[in-house]
This record gives structure tokens, C-alpha cells and sequence, in this order.
């Protein structure tokens, strides 16, 4: 993840305590998916005075900023964030038994230049998930 402290004071926005709790909480989690739920647990233990509201809102604009991305991996109503190293994260999931796969490699370049054209939009990052059977469910 490009250095989400410059990019939020680059985009204008205050390092607040809740924001720098957050994101601290965020990075500290090395690839692990955390729902809502866990990050505000995480988030209370690191800085007690941080509340539930400030908590959803940093996590509502680190979405905005294409930091994190919620997923539904295992069809709850409740998202788990993700985080976007590089811009982009994905995913195979086995719709059967729900053991995710993440893999590394994109090459999206080609179809991120073309979206970009054609919606005249700036893509800043993806989530990707492919849904599957895995080896063992397949057998």
C-alpha cells in the first residue's frame, strides 16, 4: 500500500487520532481479512478514547481512498476489509467449502487502460474474486 499517511495529507484530510488508529490497526494486520467488528476491537485496544462512530467513518473513507475493500467472502452481510497493496487484491474462493485462495499476480493492465478510456474515469484499485470448486470439493 503506497504510504496511506502522505496520500490522506496529499488528498487534503487531517491525520486524526481515530484515522492514524485505524490505519494503524489496518497495516499492523499483515494480509489479514478483519471484519468491522474486529478492526473497532483492535482499534479500542490500541487508542481507548477512539469511538464506534470515528472507527466507521475512517474505514467509510479508506474505502473512498481505495486503501481497503469490503468483501463478502463467506456470503455474510458483514464485510471483511481487505487491503489494497498496489492498488489491487484477489481472491479464488471455493463456493463450496469457502476457503479462500489469494494470489499475487494481475495482469489487468490492459483492461484497467481500456476502462479507464471508455468511463473516462481514474481507476485507483480492484478487488477480484473468481468463484470456484476447489481440488477437494471438485473430486
Amino acid at each position: 500500500m503506497r504510504e496511506p499517511f502522505a496520500r490522506l495529507r496529499a488528498e487534503g484530510y487531517r491525520i486524526t487520532p481515530a484515522r492514524r488508529a485505524v490505519l494503524a490497526t489496518i497495516l499492523a494486520e499483515d494480509g489479514d481479512h478483519l471484519s468491522s467488528a474486529a478492526i473497532l476491537q483492535r482499534v479500542q485496544e490500541r487508542a481507548p478514547t477512539v469511538g464506534r462512530a470515528s472507527v466507521f467513518r475512517a474505514l467509510e473513507l479508506f474505502t473512498r481512498l481505495a486503501f481497503i475493500r469490503p468483501s463478502y467472502l463467506h456470503q455474510n452481510q458483514t464485510p471483511v476489509y481487505v487491503r489494497l497493496d498496489g492498488g489491487h487484491h484477489h481472491h479464488v474462493v471455493c463456493i463450496q467449502c469457502r476457503r479462500v485462495f489469494e494470489f499475487e499476480e494481475c495482469d489487468l493492465e490492459g483492461l484497467t487502460e481500456q476502462l479507464e478510456r471508455q468511463f473516462r474515469a481514474e481507476i485507483r484499485g480492484h478487488l477480484l474474486e473468481f468463484y470456484a470448486l476447489c481440488e477437494h470439493c471438485h473430486a
